[in-house]
This record gives C-alpha cells, structure tokens and sequence, in this order.
C-alpha cells in the first residue's frame, strides 16, 4: 500500500510477504512501490508511511533532501511561497524575527544593518547644505559642522564659524522633513570653549528663532568631552542654533552637528543583545539560546540551529561541538591518558598536529584515530579502532588526527552504502541482528558470491589482512567470517587471499601487469559477521539493519549524515566525501573498477594531493576546491592575541597594566593566559577592544583626533558615547586570516611605527590605511592558546642563559610548551644532570661535560590557521 514497500527475502521483488515502512523524510506514492522516495529539498513528511511529502509552508525552507522538518527562515531573511528552499536576504528592508513571509521597510532615518536584522539610524544631517549669518575669514565655512568630521581643533579638523556680532546663527536644511529625536553637538576643543554658552537648537519648518526649542540653552560646563547630547522630539525640515540675546560680541562656532531620528539610547528588544544592552544590537544567532531577556552562548557540546532558540539541545551520541557558540556538532571522541591519569577535559588539537601533553594512552570512544610519534603528524605509530583501548605504557604520542570518512557518520553521496562505523541500534533504541545470523529475521545478506571479475592491477588496495588459502572457495569463506570484509582479491598462482573493506579498484599502491587472468576479484554477498548497521541495498533513508525485536523487521539506524568535506576537501582530500564526478578540464572520471560510482577521492599512496579521478586509465586531479581556512576573527568575541603578521609581536599595555592612558605596544608574545600579561583582548558586538588585564579599551590619544602618527592607549571604555573607541575589521584580499583594525570615528589603522617594525616597546598609533602587503598594519587573531615550535636534539650540550622567573619543569613536554609561549624570551630548553628541564635564552648549543641534553627551539606557528579543538570526554 502507499507509504510502504518490500524488502523480503528476495529485496524489492516478488515473493514479499510483508511490506516496510518508509521513514520520516521519505515517501512511497501509491500502491505497489519497491522504494522510498526521499523528500525533495523544499518539502519534508514528519511521519512516517508517507505517502507524499508536504511542502515547507511560507516562512521556512528545507535546504536538503530527505528531509524531515522545515526550519525557520532566519532574522533578516523571508519566504513569501511554500516550497522554499533557502530564504533569500532582505533587500533594503529587514526582519526582526525567525519565520518571517515578507520584509519590512525601515522607518525615515534609518536604515537596514548589515544582516538585515535591524533598522539603524543615520546621521540624517551629514553632507547636507548648511548656512550661517556670517563666516569667519579662516576656515570657518557653514559646511564644516555636516561633514562629518568629529575633531574639535580649528586649525587643524575645521569648524563652523561666525565673526562677532549681533544674534549669530547657523542652520542646516535636511532636505525633506523629518522627526528629529537627538541632536549632538561637538564644541571647540582648542580654545574658546564657552562662547558656546547660551546658544538654542531650534527645529521646524522655517530655520528661524521662532522654531520650536528643543531642550535647555547650551553650557560649555555641560559637554564631555566637548560634545553634548540634546534630546529633541521635535519634527521638521530644519535645525538651526541661536543666540536669544541681541547684544553684540557674539561668535558661534560648532566643530560638527549630527541629527538622529531616533533615540541613541534605546535598551535592546527581546531577542537581542549588545555588551551595553543599548543599540546597536545584534539578534541572538544560532549557536546560542534567550534565557532570562539575555542571548547566552551555548556550552560546549550543546548547540542550537535556530535563531532565537529557548534552548540549547545536548549533541548526539558520538558527537559534540568543539568550541561554544556553534550551531552544529561533530565527532569523533577520543579520551586520552596523561602519565597515568585519564583526562576529562578538551584539549586544544591545531591543524598542525600536536598533542599539548604528551599522551601516552588512548581510547577510541568514538571513531578510528592515526597516532604520530612526531609532532605534525610524522613517524606514523598506528592506529586506535573504535571501542580500543592502548594502555598508559605505550610509548607517548605527539600528535593525533582523527579517520572521519564514513566512520562516526555516513556519506550522503552514497546513502551510506560505503559506512563503515560502528552504531548497531535503530533511531528507536533497538539492537542490530548479526547479518550472518538468520533469526529472529531471514534474508538474503549473509553470504553468497555476487559478482567475480579478472584483475591485473591494483589487487593490493585496502586489504583488512591476507591469508595463504587452497581455493577461491576457501578465499570467500574467510571474508565472510571477517567482520567487516566485502570483496575479495585471489591469485590463482599461489593461493593468496586477500580480504578487503571494499571493492577499491584503482586504490592501491602497486600494479601487477602480466598477471591477467590469475587474479580474480570477487564481490561476497555477505554483510559481515556482525550487527553493525550498514546500507547494502542503497536504501534511501541511509544505514539500516534487521532488529533482534521478532516483532519489527528492520528499522533506520541513528547515523548521521556527515557534513564535513562534502563540498571541499581539507588537507589532501583523505576524508573527501563529496560528489565532484568532473577533472579540472572539465572531463567525466571513469567509474573506479569494480564498481559503479566516479566520485572524485584520494587515497594513501595515490601521490595525488587533492581529490582526484582515473580518466582514460590516467590518474587526473579533480574540479573541488579546498576549504576555506577558519581562521581567528577578532569579532567573535572571544578572547585572544592580536599578533602582527610581518614582526611576530603581539600587541600589549605597557608599565603597570592599571593606569588610564597607558600606551599600547608591540612586545614578545608571552603565555596569553598568565595573570601578568597583558596581551589578551576582545573586541565585543560594537567594536568595542578590551584589555582582559586592565578592562580599560583600545583609545585613540585626544579626542576623534584624525592625525596620522597619534599614539593609542588605554581609556576607561566610554560606552554609548561618541567617542574614538569603536573599532571595525578589514580583511586583506592577499592572505584569508590577516586583516587591519579600523578606527570608525577617525577611519585610520592601528599602526606601528617604520616598516613592518621588530623592535619591542614601539608604541602603537594610527595612520592612515594601506593596502601593502608589508606594512606593519596587518594582524592575525590568536584565540587563548599555544604557539607551536619545532624542536632540534642535541646530546651532552647545553644552552646558555637562563631566563628570570622561569623554574625548573618536570617534563620536557611541560619545557617545550612553556618555551614556545614565550616567543623570542626563549632558545630552547636544557635537561640537567638531575633530569629537570629549564629554558634557556640562547640558540648555540655548547659541548657539555655534565652529560646535558638541549632541545633547540625552530620554527614556529601560532594556530592561526585552520584548527579544530577535539574532546578528550
């Protein structure tokens, strides 16, 4: 009947004698169907006996196939139809929920945000035609107080100046009418700060004194830091500022005049977070959950897939998120053991490959690991299956990376017919039949020759083991007693027999030309001599196995689909899962022998570096891109070290870390995390840097200064005022992880003085911005961790110069760390006669006649690149 089909004991045809239900996500139209259909992407079935799937209704979308839910149309997105399936950006327009079906038009003065999240006011009087009773013979044109620059020296930013006179004026026409809520006025800085004293804002319709007033006659007393704050709530085209007095000796002068239509000060909506809790604010984001009015981060090993969730859901078995603020979890676990204690906690894993601790013990919670006995992942020692557990008395391992392709997820590009994990229970809870076993359920999977085919290359591929046997028949049994053995490969000639994971084709290494005809390459109809869930037939709802339950058939397995290197490769494409078919010329791949599929992939040996195919029996790259590497973003909010990409310093406070106006340096980057150093910062939602140690901000000297050359320091953060505090990220265009740090009121670039400067204690300023790849204005963000260095041996010598503060280590792993923390302070690291380690300052090792040891200090690399943090659970 409709919704169901049959999988019996001959699969899908005749001689059925139940039929099976289709999964959520799924479909069979009619009656008399020997598939599920999956779900087109824009339409979903939630139950299960489908048999038809509806589509996503207006507001929410489906992105893939198969699936089994709609999901909310993001904030700053929409769906106006049903069938959707990405919500397309509102344009010029926003939206302020999830689940939207139009877009809403901002209000006059402001204007979308970047996300189209918000609407944000503007300075609605910046660039427009302005006038004054009369002008000052130096630079004191009308026009000066609407460009928007915010400096309040005369000389050197310009401001608008009348001469002395009688009831001096200045007006600004905005060009259409508008409610004007807020006006801000920046005095003059330099001098004559008070003739400011007693002048009015008046806004209407006319641009005279008989205008509305809006707020109190102006005070010199009251601006901070020369600008003052007027709240208005007055409507009309013009704002103007007088003098209510008719005596003479009048002079007005205003350095800049902006106009807001709404409030500045505006608390965030529900749903919406800033570090003040004022505009501009941001919405709570997938990753993170409303509790309480507030936007929380979700933990990790939590996450959240919508925006604006309630809550933060626990990863799946087998997975977990590995940084907080994610909207998506991964595997596999790996728990490791540190001189005799199992650990529980994450430990950071860069991409480089390097295991902070030493571990010298593991177990395979989850998934197939390589371990190294270098770091950066050299000398391969072996690997841990899942479930295995290499006791404490191993030898200790320096660097680890996880087997990801088809081990702790399936494949979507092959519905997981190449799973090879290790899950044996349904998405109901139930435990796996054996697939050899034909009770409580018979079928057709435990074992029988399918297909067999002469080989005379490439035989050696991805053997399990190999075993002398007498006969092919002999050969076959074997693999159906391997647990996870598909296909076999055996030589007439001699006997051998080996057992395979797959049918591989052009996967191995070696060629054996001129043995046509001797070698013969069977596919064995047997599962395997297991429970483990798998997909032989290419069901559509991916990995699924006969259930012990007499009373339920066969059920889907809760494997996930796996969302890594699907659309890109990492690294050389080991773990490439996606579905490229195509070389780089654009050519079709030959399906790889033995089988019927052409998927672009790379293998052990290959000599290939990416992704790649045979075409015409020659061995072709393939048209898939690298991913792109996920790089430190000061705007995350995290914790971490700008690090300047051309010198290697990090930026710091300098003297005792606790005075206002302390100047900011380029020093040696020491240990991010030690309570003496100042080199941590984060830059929050609204650009915003903070100083950890200090908790005082990133400050341009003097106030909104724009001259090139002016020093930064440290200012008590001045949050919901207009100062020079508020700082925005540029990316480069010739390197994915640097950027430059952009002042937004001053528009200049922090900068050290010189050209791409190594000397420490250079003080910090701004200058104007370049687009030179070597210029000194370029940086990288390092999140709270180790930098890594290469480490060389060397026997009975010892290093010079021992560093002040630094003790004596117990372990050489311990050493190495804390040397490669302290940047250039540290040379390497010298064992002593009594086997503790200390770190040295100098790089020549010197014959010892004490029998020392030194470890000299090479090249290095901060973790800037790409990196994944992985859980010892």
């Amino acid at each position: 009947q409709s919704g169901h089909y049959g999988r019996g004991s001959v699969a899908n045809v005749e001689g059925m004698t139940a039929c099976v239900t289709c999964g959520p996500g799924s479909y069979s139209a009619g009656t008399g169907g020997v598939t599920c259909t999956q779900c087109a992407a824009g339409s979903f079935s939630s139950a299960s006996a489908a048999a038809s799937c509806s589509l996503c209704a207006a507001g929410s979308y489906a992105e893939t196939i198969g699936s089994s839910s709609c999901t909310l149309c993001p904030i700053g997105t929409y769906a106006d139809t049903a069938g959707t399936v990405t919500c397309p950006q509102c344009q010029n327009s926003i939206n302020t929920d999830v689940g939207q079906t139009e877009c809403v038009q901002c209000d006059k003065g402001t204007r979308p945000n970047d996300d189209g999240s918000e609407c944000e006011p503007y300075n609605i009087a910046r660039d427009k035609p302005a006038s004054q009773s009369t002008t000052h013979s130096g630079d004191g044109n009308p026009n000066k107080a609407t460009d928007g620059d915010t400096g309040t020296q005369f000389f050197t930013n310009g401001c608008a100046h009348t001469i002395s006179q009688t009831n001096p004026w200045w007006k600004v026409d905005l060009q259409d009418t508008f409610p004007v809520e807020e006006v801000i006025v920046v005095n003059r800085g330099d001098c004559c700060a008070d003739r400011i004293d007693g002048f009015r804002i008046h806004i209407g319709d006319t641009g005279t004194s008989s205008d509305p007033v809006c707020g109190a006659a102006l005070l010199s007393a009251d601006f901070i830091s020369s600008v003052k704050h007027v709240k208005c709530e007055l409507t009309g085209r013009y704002i103007s500022v007088h003098h209510p007095s008719n005596s003479g000796g009048k002079v007005l002068t205003i350095c800049e005049l902006e106009a807001y239509t709404v409030d500045l000060d505006r608390p965030c909506p529900s749903g919406y977070f800033s570090a003040t809790g004022f505009r501009p604010c941001k919405p709570c984001r997938a990753g993170s959950y409303i509790a309480g009015g507030q936007c929380n981060v979700c933990e990790r090993g939590t996450y959240s897939s919508q925006d604006q969730s309630t809550e933060c859901f626990d990863c799946p078995a087998g997975h977990t998120t590995y940084k907080p603020n994610t909207s998506q979890c991964y595997g596999p676990l790996l728990e490791g053991n540190y001189y005799g204690y199992w650990l529980k906690r994450y430990v950071q894993v860069p991409d480089l490959g390097y295991v902070k601790d030493r571990l010298q013990g593991f177990k395979a919670t989850v998934g197939d690991w390589e371990l190294f006995d270098k770091d950066y992942y050299r000398l391969k020692k072996g690997t841990v299956t899942h479930g295995q557990t290499i006791p404490y008395t191993t030898a200790t391992v320096n660097s680890i990376k996880p087997i990801i392709t088809n081990k702790f997820c399936y494949a979507p590009r092959d519905l997981g017919k190449s799973y090879t994990g290790y899950r044996s229970t349904t998405v109901s809870g139930k435990t796996c039949q054996n697939w050899s076993s034909q009770s409580p359920h018979t079928h057709t999977y435990a074992g029988s020759i399918s297909s067999c085919i002469h080989n005379d290359m490439d035989f050696w591929g991805a053997d399990i083991r190999s075993v002398w046997v007498g006969s092919l028949a002999e050969c076959v049994q074997n693999c159906k007693d391997e647990g996870s053995c598909s296909s076999v490969t055996y030589r007439t000639s001699s006997g051998q027999c080996w057992l395979k994971h797959q049918q591989n084709g052009h996967s191995g290494a070696s060629h054996y030309a001129g043995l046509q005809s001797l070698n013969i390459e069977c596919v064995v109809g047997s599962v395997g001599n297991h429970n483990l869930c798998r997909n032989p037939d290419n069901a559509s709802e991916g990995p699924w196995c006969y259930t012990t339950d007499p009373a339920t058939r066969w059920e889907t397995c809760d494997v996930p689909k796996c969302s890594n290197d699907v659309d890109c490769y990492l690294e050389e494409g080991n773990s490439y899962m996606g579905v490229v078919a195509t070389t780089e010329t654009g050519q079709t791949c030959d399906n790889w022998a033995g089988t019927s599929d052409n998927y672009c992939k790379n293998v052990d040996g290959s000599g290939m570096h990416k992704p790649w195919c045979y075409k015409s029996g020659q061995k072709k790259a393939c048209s898939v891109d690298k991913c792109k590497q996920d790089c430190g973003n000061p705007a995350s909010g995290l914790w971490g070290r700008f690090l300047a990409k051309n010198s290697g310093l990090c930026m710091e406070v300098v003297g005792t870390h606790s005075r206002i106006g302390e100047n900011v340096q380029l020093h040696h980057c020491q240990v991010p995390h030690k309570s003496s150093t100042d080199h941590v910062w984060k830059m929050n939602s609204n650009g915003y840097i903070i100083n950890k140690k200090t908790q005082y901000c990133l400050n341009v000297l003097g106030y909104r200064s724009k001259d090139p050359d002016t020093n930064l320091n440290m200012w008590t953060c001045q949050y919901n005022m207009n100062t020079d505090q508020k700082w925005e990220v540029e990316w480069s265009s010739f390197d994915d992880c640097a950027f430059r740090l952009k002042n937004k009121d001053t528009h200049q670039c922090v900068d050290a003085p010189g050209e791409s400067s190594t000397t420490t204690n250079t003080n910090m300023q701004q200058y104007y911005c370049e687009d030179r790849t070597t210029s000194d204005q370029w940086f990288y963000f390092i999140p709270t961790q180790d930098r890594l260095c290469d480490y060389t041996y060397y026997n009975n010598k010892y290093l010079a110069g021992s560093i002040t503060g630094e003790t004596y280590y117990a372990s050489l792993g311990s050493a190495q760390q804390a040397c490669s923390r302290l940047g250039e302070m540290c040379g390497g690291v010298t064992r002593t006669s009594n086997g503790l380690h200390q770190l040295r300052k100098g790089d020549s090792p010197t014959q010892s006649p004490y029998g020392e040891k030194s470890w000299l200090k090479g090249d290095c690399a901060d973790t800037h690149y790409n990196y994944y943090e992985q859980s010892f659970a």
